[in-house]
């Protein structure tokens, strides 16, 4: 047998290694999250301490003690939220299932399994990704010789990508963009240009998140100057976007 293929070498059936999945499990918001593990090599965990915690041990997630669930200590925020998935413990897999994704979920666990004194962990990461509102885009009026285009969104997560695009989908290059989180953890943004070509007729404004590469867009026509002095008059409050 050669070196790359070989297993390794456990000194007792007590020990073993803990695996969870190599890549970012991805839910979007309002979703569920099942976060699985398993032993190598494979053996019944039906007896053993099993916990999901966050960056501490003291942050359980869920705990699975003396072949229960055990729900008193679980850090307030998922209290009610979790279960345990137990249908393959005795090949020694487990997950855990967690319901209503919400942005503070986002981020690194440890999975831990405990037999006798000998116990293992591995880390997994949950990547919470929302799509929020469509794009808003408006005119606001004429700036430095072109017309000041504006687009707003609001509950998406994590931070979203914004894109301007000529009438042939040229990216445009040159446009301020600002970005808010409110008190759940959602980005708003607001992304401004002046569109200096009065024959540039539509543009589009698109919203990504970067995590599943879902996007919404909405495309606006761009008037000739005369047009948009004359939009401008009842609206000269709004001018200081672009500025």
């Amino acid at each position: 047998m050669s070196p790359s293929v070989l297993s390794p070498m456990f000194a007792s059936t007590d020990e073993f290694l803990v695996t969870g999945p190599t890549h970012p499990i991805v839910v979007t918001l309002g979703g569920d999250a099942i976060l699985p593990c398993s032993l190598y090599p494979s053996m019944n965990a039906e007896d053993m301490e099993l916990r999901w915690f966050r960056t501490k041990v003291s942050e359980p997630v869920l705990i699975y003690q003396n072949g229960q669930e055990q729900n008193e200590e679980l850090i307030p925020q998922y209290a009610g939220r979790t279960s345990l998935v137990r249908g393959r413990l005795t090949k020694g897999e487990a997950a855990v299932r967690i319901q209503n994704i919400q942005v503070s979920d986002n981020g690194k666990y440890t999975c831990f399994f405990k037999k006798g004194g000998y116990y293992k962990e591995a880390v997994l990461e949950l990547k919470v990704a929302g799509l929020g509102s469509a794009p808003q885009v408006h005119i606001e009026g004429p700036e430095k010789d072109g017309v000041c285009v504006v687009c707003k969104a609001s509950g998406w997560f994590p931070e979203p990508l914004v894109q301007w695009r000529d009438i042939h989908g040229e990216k445009l290059l040159e446009f301020s963009e600002t970005h808010t989180q409110d008190a759940a953890g959602l980005f708003s943004v607001e992304a401004a240009m002046v569109v200096k070509d009065s024959s540039a007729g539509d543009v589009t404004c698109s919203i990504l998140n970067p995590i599943i590469g879902q996007e919404k867009v909405m495309a606006i026509p761009i008037p000739g100057w005369r047009k948009a002095l004359l939009y401008a008059d009842w609206r000269k409050e709004e001018f200081q976007a672009c500025e």
